[in-house]
């Protein structure tokens, strides 16, 4: 997949003539990508007003896994009732982040790359984004992106359509899987390489000044990391992946002894310097609180609460709101912000750990 490692390379704020033309050319084009082709719109907000996309009509999965319209299918009958516990059967922001913290599970319960799940969640959004899905059709599309998402991306081929109709206990099967797939295809036009968020870091990272290379390697592990948890919220769904990478170096850099906040806004003028962007301090701290808020509902604050380090503790001066993460703070599992949506998220919902097609 793309390549996240910096071994222990110093990255330094100049870099060679053919490196800053690669890393400028590479974001230009992600760049103009993100804001047309792999665009995506508040498809939640925009329904929850009687708003219609194309595909309005609602839709769910017939036994023989084509998309009908507002007809009660056995599939639907079966689903269970754990999963999504409100009456309504609307796609909600609790819906994507149950199915946001499974796709996680899935990937470190098959070693899969964790920037699998961001691909994934761009397939699903600009999917449902055109089409209208009931909660079952919301499932299984879901568990079809990150197969669609793996394949492309992944590797080894170990989320395999076998494994995730296993996974589904019966709900679905794989000729349901096969057949989302070519839905989701079709309704893409298969536009199938979005930049994420991840891959904005890696290139913005090459621009931090520090200095030595396992100051950088932390700050990468805090923002790949941060990167992860945005999945979470609806509320990134529309915003700039280029604005979230920068957000998250910027967080990832917080509680660091050797940067100072002189560095810190220097490093947020480079990058609009040399990418051509126009990205505010406003629309930067906006962003970066809201990352903080989310990571200080998960359960890696809690053990970051246990086990970090005085200094890497801080509080916001406008907000006052704790910031706490360690410096071991990574993508790896253990590291992982799969039980977000265990505990009190984002939206204020009440927290209910249930399995999702366990």
């Amino acid at each position: 997949m793309r390549n996240h490692g910096h071994g222990d390379q110093t990255p330094e704020l100049l870099l060679s003539e053919e490196g800053c033309d690669e890393h400028l050319d590479r974001v230009k084009v992600m760049i103009g990508q993100n804001e047309s082709t792999y665009s995506c719109s508040d498809y939640i907000g925009r329904r929850s007003n009687k708003e219609h996309s194309a595909c309005s009509s609602s839709t769910t999965t017939s036994d023989d896994g084509k998309m009908e319209t507002e007809t009660e299918t056995e599939m639907e009958k079966e689903m269970p009732e754990l999963v999504f516990e409100q009456q309504h059967d609307k796609v909600d922001t609790v819906c994507r982040e149950k199915m946001c913290e499974w796709s996680y599970r899935v990937c470190d319960h098959f070693h899969a790359e964790r920037e699998v799940v961001a691909v994934s969640f761009s397939y699903l959004d600009r999917f449902v984004d055109k089409c209208s899905c009931d909660r079952s059709a919301f499932k299984l599309a879901a568990m079809t992106t990150m197969y669609m998402a793996n394949k492309i991306y992944g590797g080894p081929q170990r989320i395999t359509i076998n494994s995730l109709a296993e996974l589904s206990r019966g709900e679905f099967e794989m000729s349901h899987i096969a057949e989302m797939e070519l839905i989701i295809l079709k309704t893409l036009q298969w536009r199938l390489h979005p930049p994420t968020a991840q891959c904005f870091i890696n290139s913005f990272h090459n621009y931090v000044s520090v200095p030595h290379g396992s100051i950088s390697n932390a700050i990468y592990r805090r923002a790949i990391f941060f990167a992860e948890l945005s999945l979470y919220d609806y509320a990134f769904v529309t915003k700039e992946r280029s604005l979230i990478a920068l957000a998250s170096l910027m967080n990832a850099m917080e509680g660091m002894d050797d940067i100072s906040l002189d560095q810190q806004g220097n490093f947020v003028d480079v990058i609009n310097i040399t990418f051509d962007l126009k990205f505010t301090t406003d629309m930067v701290e906006t962003v970066r609180n809201r990352l903080w808020y989310i990571y200080s509902m998960s359960a890696q604050y809690k053990e970051d609460d246990a086990i970090a380090p005085a200094d890497l503790v801080r509080k916001d001066k406008d907000t006052s709101q704790v910031k706490r993460i360690s410096g071991e703070s990574s993508s790896s599992p253990s590291a992982s912000p799969v039980s977000v949506a265990a505990t009190v998220g984002p939206h204020n919902h009440h927290s209910h750990h249930h399995p999702i097609l366990r």
